[in-house]
């Protein structure tokens, strides 16, 4: 695959995903030790990516993220009410099929980092950016390795509203963070993905300051 288009066209895939097609465990193998070669903090790896498989697992962990989602919408799903054709309510769409159908997807990946410094007074900013920054670069290339074998993903965070049930579940143990949840799958026969509208450059960089020039 053609790496300007791998970085410029690697999407969120969810409606994408064939929800019946295998999938091959020593692809998704290689894709995570693809992901384990990525930047983290001072090196130390102290990561545990848990790869659920079993159905009546992915079933229980489908139905807390359905919580979840309900949780944070109000109760009621949304999609069917929004205006349709519209970006929002393909965004939406797209958002409550993974709800619908998340116990449906072959494998559910939740990457897991145990902090590794000492707190200190007022360091919630550097804790947080130095746990998640040591565990979504490793996220970001298993998601690009994914994409040239066929298979797709999001990052979905939803779960973590159920995070200690989750983690009861799956026996994580409490000095770990759950850093997301990738649904993993083959995407649809003949699927491309294309890049994504963004908004330019100049709009979003700043030179020296927050109201400086743009590069």
């Amino acid at each position: 695959m053609d790496i300007q288009y791998l970085l410029n066209a690697t999407r969120s895939a969810r409606k994408s995903l064939d929800l019946d097609a295998p999938v091959d465990i020593e692809e998704i193998r290689e894709c995570l030790r693809i992901g384990l070669q990525a930047a983290n903090g001072s090196n130390q790896q102290s990561w545990r990516w848990l790869v659920v498989a079993d159905p009546a697992l992915r079933e229980k962990i489908a139905e807390l993220y359905r919580e979840a989602y309900l949780l944070r919408v109000g109760g009621q799903m949304l999609s069917h009410l929004m205006p349709a054709g519209t970006p929002e309510s393909r965004l939406m769409s797209s958002t409550e099929w993974l709800v619908e159908n998340m116990a449906k997807v072959p494998l559910l990946v939740i990457p897991c980092y145990a902090p590794y410094l000492p707190r200190i007074d007022g360091d919630e900013s550097f804790h947080q950016a130095t746990l998640y920054g040591s565990i979504f670069p490793a996220v970001w290339n298993f998601q690009l390795a994914l994409h040239t074998r066929g298979y797709g993903t999001c990052v979905t965070t939803l779960h973590l509203h159920r995070e200690d049930e989750v983690r009861q579940l799956l026996g994580i143990p409490p000095t770990y963070v759950q850093g997301c949840l990738l649904p993993v799958g083959r995407l649809r026969a003949g699927h491309t993905f294309s890049p994504a509208v963004r908004r330019p450059v100049e709009e979003v960089v700043a030179c020296d300051s927050w109201d400086g020039p743009s590069l």
